[in-house]
């Protein structure tokens, strides 16, 4: 799967789903790209906010793996962050809709810190590991960042 193509279509869902959210008026506002850092072990979103220079970033373990560790992944539909709870939240293509997974994240304004960032292709979350895993536009396509996040009925 095209790591550009789907991230691109994510920011479409999310962007739909929107429902004309934008800037100072909304929080927690919408994710507009998604990068992994092998190097500094973290994942960095870029908000729709403001100047477009507000990221929220979190820690993550990225590796190389050939083996799928999620029991039930399910992929993520919408994904935004607040620079308020300093949460970024998953709604899961799941049940009934409601179900979401949500982690802590810093949020800034400033400059994104990877040294080496690479696109994610596709993200999932699992409510049986509560894990979320990225998959990473880097190598053979199996590198992946997988972090813990709580996942809930909301």
């Amino acid at each position: 799967m095209n790591i550009t193509k789907s991230f691109t279509a994510l920011a479409a869902i999310t962007a739909a789903l929107a429902l004309g959210s934008t800037g100072a008026n909304a929080s927690p506002v919408d994710v507009t790209a998604l990068q992994c850092d092998g190097d500094t072990y973290k994942c960095t979103a870029k908000l729709r906010f403001g100047d477009g220079r507000w990221v929220a970033q979190w820690a993550t373990d990225v590796y190389h793996d050939d083996r799928v560790l999620l029991q039930d992944p399910v992929d993520v539909t919408r994904l935004q962050c607040d620079g308020d709870t300093y949460k970024c939240t998953a709604n899961l293509r799941f049940g009934d809709g409601r179900w979401v997974a949500q982690w802590d994240a810093d949020v800034y304004h400033g400059r994104v810190q990877l040294q080496d960032p690479v696109n994610v292709t596709r993200l999932q979350c699992d409510g049986d590991a509560y894990k979320c895993t990225a998959n990473l536009d880097f190598g053979d396509g199996e590198w992946v960042a997988r972090w813990d996040a709580n996942v809930f009925h909301r």
